[in-house]
């Protein structure tokens, strides 16, 4: 994964980003610290320290009930739609081969319940369709729930821009995520 390559860069600790990517792929979830442990595959003291350097930076939240302690994503931080785009990038639908664009919806990646009929995901490229369905799959697997997405090619996409299709509007104008895309070539 390219995204997750020049974290590393960024990032120091793999245990941090591991746990970006999993506080805040799932924003609306918390997590004890044994099942941050697991997903991670990460030794519990590592765990740990890095659980405490993400709280004094105020990027998580800390919840105590009965006798565990639960870790979730804050989205009160001032870099919480930073790190939700950071943890979307790291994806795999973020490298689908031939992809032009990644756009999810907002309401998708913050897991905010929304209509049935809303689109979550908006790919654009000339993709493999298998591959996509493949990756939806698996994603709606980790979320146990079902995504609805669509698929389109750049002309596609282009056209029903122009025209002002009614989708592309309403879609645009509840501020997607930019996963994967230069925007600045959009009219391109």
């Amino acid at each position: 994964m390219k995204a997750n390559s020049q974290l590393k860069k960024i990032l120091i600790s793999q245990t941090r980003i591991k746990l970006i990517n999993i506080l805040f792929h799932t924003p609306k979830e918390i997590y004890y610290v044994r099942e941050l442990v697991r997903k991670t595959n990460e030794e519990i003291n590592s765990v740990r320290r890095e659980l405490d350097n993400l709280l004094k930076a105020d990027l998580i939240i800390q919840d105590k009930r009965a006798n565990r302690v639960y870790y979730g994503a804050n989205p009160k931080s001032f870099y919480f739609n930073d790190l939700l785009l950071i943890a979307h990038k790291n994806s795999p639908l973020a490298n689908i081969h031939h992809l032009k664009y990644l756009f999810l919806s907002y309401d998708f990646a913050t897991n905010t319940p929304h209509s049935a009929d809303n689109i979550d995901i908006v790919i654009v490229g000339d993709v493999s369709y298998k591959e996509v369905e493949t990756l939806i799959k698996q994603e709606e697997g980790k979320l146990n729930k079902e995504i609805n997405y669509m698929i389109m090619d750049k002309y596609e996409f282009q056209l029903r821009r122009s025209r002002r299709d009614q989708f592309i509007v309403d879609f645009f104008l509840s501020s997607p995520l930019v996963v994967y895309g230069d925007l600045s070539n959009l009219n391109a």
